[in-house]
């Protein structure tokens, strides 16, 4: 009877013992499984942060590449605007000069002998029309070059905001 009872001890150990190693493979499997679903979580994380960083670099360089081409389509306006006021400089002392002429054509030649058909009082308002002209070509020529300066800075920046606006939600 001591040996059956033996025996069946035993037999109980060996069938706990077969159970613990069945549990503990088990457990083991498991750890397996959530080790390699863990390994595969870093790897798509790690894979979305790659993507995410090229994608940020991608659009900081786009934004970079869009305000310096805002920075040079202002350069190529201010120099045709300066081209245009040197132009608008040059029409003007036309116009300055041919007021001079006209002015002096209407004065009297120097000497006893000339017809003086233009009087003194005649004299000064067209040297002071002469003068008016200028002064206002001048103060025109530095209202437009600050006005132009102005609206190509403004334009620059607006398509400047606008190109770095654009793929923020």
């Amino acid at each position: 009877m001591k040996i059956y009872a033996i025996v069946a001890g035993f037999g109980l150990l060996l069938a706990a013992l077969t159970m613990q190693t069945l549990r503990l493979g088990a457990e083991q499997r498991a750890h397996a499984d959530t080790k390699a679903k863990h390994a595969e979580q870093l790897r798509d994380m790690f894979e979305a942060a790659r993507l995410a960083e090229a994608s940020a670099r991608a659009e900081e360089q786009r934004r970079t590449a869009e305000v310096q081409k805002a920075a040079d389509e202002a350069t190529q306006a201010m120099e045709r605007a300066r081209a245009d006021a040197a132009a608008a400089d040059a029409a003007g002392q036309r116009l300055r000069d041919r007021i001079a002429a006209l002015t002096a054509a209407g004065r009297p030649a120097a000497g006893p002998a000339a017809a003086t058909s233009a009087g003194p009082p005649a004299d000064a308002t067209a040297d002071l029309l002469a003068l008016v002209q200028r002064r206002l070509d001048e103060a025109a020529d530095g209202i437009a070059r600050h006005a132009d300066a102005a609206r190509t800075a403004g334009a620059a920046c607006e398509r400047s905001y606008d190109a770095v606006r654009m793929a923020e939600p």
